[in-house]
C-alpha cells in the first residue's frame, strides 16, 4: 500500500472538518431528504378498522410546541377510540431515547401509552395500517416507506411558504406531490391540496379545550382600553410587526390603550404605551387574559391560529388580518377583519376600542361559532378518513391492483 493510499483516510476526515458553509447547509439537507427507498409490502393479515395500526413520524419537539400539541391530542384520542399508535421522531435534537420523548408527551402535551422510538439517516423497517407524515421533511422517510397500507399527510400550514424562494421552499412544495392522503387543519389548506395539488384530500377543524377556555358568567371584570395580542416575534406569518406599527400609529392618535404581549419574551420596549411583556403563558394564564381583555389581535399570514378560536371561547372579540386564510374559516361576522397594513390595522383597533356595542356582537357572534367545536369531533373526522382510505387501499393491494 503506498503512502497515498494511507494518507487517504486522514484527508477525508479532515476535508469534512474544513466544509464551507455550502458544504454544511447541503449536508444537512441531505439528512432530511435522503432515504434510500424499502422493499416490502403491507402486512398480509385481515384489516381490522377497529383496531388500525397508525404510525406517526414527528420532528423532535420541545415543551410548548404547539404543533406538536394538535398532533400528540389527535393521536392520544385514536389511542382511547381503541387503536394502537406509535410514534418515531426523525432526526433527533431534542431527546436521546424514545423513552424520554414518550415521558415529555405525557408530561407536557397529552397522555400516551404507545411506543416511541428514535431515527436518524436510515429509512424506518416498519409496517401497518397508516403512516403519517406530519411536516415537509417528514414526508421523505414515509416516501421510503413499503410496508403500510397507506400514507397520509397530516397537514397543520402550508409550509412553501415558510421559506424565501429557493431550495427550502422547493423541496417543501414537492412533498405535496408525493402519494400520500391529505388531512388538513381547515378549509384553506384542503382547498389548496384539492385543488392545486390534486390530492385525496379532507379536513377537520382546529379546536380547543373547554375544560380551560370558557366563559365564567361575568365573574372576571373585563378592560375597556386592554388589547392582548399574541406577540411571537420570531415566527414571521404572525406578522406581529404590523402589529406593532398599528399600535405606535394608534399611540399618536392618543388613543388610550395599553397592552398585553404574550407569545415571546419582548425584554424592554422603548415605547410611549402601557404594556406588560408575559412572554409564554400556559393554557390556565393565558384564558384568565382573554377574559380580562377587550380585545384579541392575533394574525398568521398562512393557515389560521387555533388562539383565535380559544379567544373567542373565552368571549373576546378578535381581529385578524383580512386574508382568505381567515375568511375561509370564521363566518362574517364572527371576527373583525383588518387590511394587512399599518393603518388598516390600526383603523380597526380604533374602531373597537370605541364601540362596545360592536365587542359585544362579535363576542357573542364569535363564541357561537366555536361552541360546537371538540377534539374529540376532530379526532373522529381523522379516523374516519384514516379507516376509508385504508380500506379502499387494503382491496386495491388485495386485488393485485397496485
Amino acid at each position: 500500500m503506498n503512502l497515498k493510499m494511507l494518507l487517504r483516510p486522514f484527508r477525508s476526515l479532515v476535508a469534512g472538518k474544513s466544509q464551507s458553509p455550502l458544504e454544511r447547509q447541503v449536508a444537512q439537507l441531505k439528512k432530511f431528504i435522503c432515504y434510500e427507498p424499502l422493499d416490502g409490502v403491507p402486512p398480509s393479515k385481515a384489516f381490522d378498522p377497529a383496531r388500525m395500526e397508525v404510525t406517526w413520524i414527528i420532528p423532535d419537539f420541545k415543551a410548548g410546541a404547539g404543533g406538536h400539541m394538535t398532533i400528540f391530542r389527535i393521536a392520544s384520542y385514536l389511542e382511547r377510540f381503541g387503536h394502537k399508535v406509535s410514534f418515531l421522531i426523525q432526526n433527533p435534537s431534542v431527546h436521546d431515547s424514545g423513552d424520554a420523548a414518550k415521558a415529555t408527551i405525557n408530561d407536557h402535551f397529552q397522555p400516551f401509552s404507545g411506543n416511541v422510538e428514535l431515527f436518524s439517516g436510515e429509512s424506518p423497517d416498519r409496517s401497518g395500517d397508516a403512516l403519517i407524515a406530519t411536516d415537509r421533511y417528514t414526508c421523505y422517510p414515509v416516501r421510503a416507506m413499503q410496508r403500510f397500507r397507506r400514507k397520509f399527510y397530516f397537514v397543520q400550514d402550508y409550509e412553501p411558504s415558510f421559506y424565501p424562494a429557493g431550495t427550502e421552499a422547493l423541496l417543501t412544495e414537492e412533498t405535496y406531490s408525493f402519494d400520500f392522503d391529505c388531512l388538513c387543519a381547515g378549509e384553506w389548506l384542503n382547498k389548496i391540496m384539492l385543488e392545486k395539488y390534486g390530492r385525496w384530500s379532507m379536513c377537520w377543524p382546529l379546536a380547543f379545550d373547554k375544560t380551560v377556555y370558557h366563559l365564567d358568567d361575568g365573574r372576571t371584570q373585563r378592560g375597556t382600553n386592554r388589547i392582548a395580542l399574541y406577540a411571537r416575534w420570531v415566527t414571521p406569518r404572525r406578522a406581529v410587526e404590523l402589529a406593532f406599527m398599528a399600535l405606535e400609529i394608534l399611540n399618536k392618535r392618543g388613543v388610550e390603550f395599553e397592552v398585553d404581549f404574550f407569545g415571546w419574551k419582548l425584554g424592554t420596549l422603548q415605547v410611549d404605551f402601557p404594556y406588560r411583556d408575559h412572554g409564554i403563558l400556559d393554557s390556565h394564564a393565558l384564558a384568565k387574559l382573554y377574559r380580562e381583555s377587550t380585545i384579541g389581535i392575533v394574525f398568521s399570514a398562512t393557515n389560521h391560529s387555533l388562539v383565535n378560536k380559544e379567544m373567542m371561547a373565552c368571549g373576546l372579540p378578535v381581529i385578524d388580518l383580512d386574508l382568505d386564510t381567515v375568511r375561509s374559516i370564521f363566518p362574517e361576522g364572527t371576527i373583525a377583519l383588518a387590511k394587512a397594513t399599518p393603518d388598516g390595522i390600526a383603523d380597526t383597533i380604533e374602531r373597537l376600542l370605541e364601540s362596545p356595542d360592536q365587542r359585544d356582537a362579535l363576542a357573542r357572534a364569535g363564541q357561537k361559532h366555536v361552541e360546537a367545536l371538540s377534539w374529540e369531533k376532530s379526532a373522529r373526522m381523522v379516523e374516519d378518513a384514516i379507516r376509508t382510505r385504508v380500506t379502499v387501499a387494503d382491496g386495491r393491494h388485495s386485488d393485485g391492483a397496485i
